[in-house]
């Protein structure tokens, strides 16, 4: 019931009726299709995703739906980037990991938005989490990973992020 109507209205009234509301819907059941979430969570999770995806401006779905972008100059680009180092290599994998539970979901979508370049300011004026919560949210990101590395004290040193 919910992806064949509730969905569409919270994509509605989160696009302000854009022609592409219904388009996200489709994006954003991809997205969630892989998490085992209950029923309750899933219009709220829904509504998170949708929005990362309709406002980041460098969200997937804003390549490839709203902003699509020149792919020859994409292509000479990619040429001339270096390969991602080993730290962005461990982030992004770390970050690709099916979460255990909702609660390393929210960790790792909030600093997916840091990572995006959102100030904790900005993420808090966007979702309504409080700036001590989004603190304490990058602070265990960077145990987790710190973990998840297996304890290399130069990689945790170095993925630090630049905070507020």
């Amino acid at each position: 019931m919910f992806w064949e109507k509730d969905a569409y209205l919270i994509a509605k009234k989160l696009t302000n009726n854009h022609e592409l509301h219904r388009d996200l819907v489709s994006f954003v059941f991809i997205l969630l299709h892989k998490y085992e979430l209950e029923a309750n969570v899933l219009p709220k999770m829904f509504a998170r995703f949708a929005w990362n995806q309709w406002n980041w401006k460098e969200s997937a779905f804003n390549k490839e739906m709203r902003f699509p972008s020149n792919e020859l100059g994409e292509m000479i680009q990619d040429e001339s980037e270096d390969v991602p180092n080993k730290y962005q290599n461990l982030i992004n994998t770390f970050l690709s990991t099916r979460p255990k539970d909702d609660q390393e979901l929210f960790i790792k979508e909030v600093t997916k938005m840091h990572l995006y370049g959102m100030t904790y300011r900005e993420i808090r004026d966007n979702t309504g989490i409080c700036l001590d919560t989004i603190h304490k949210t990058i602070k265990k990101f960077k145990y987790d990973l710190y973990n998840y590395s297996g304890g290399d004290c130069e990689s945790a040193a170095k993925l630090s992020t630049t905070e507020h």
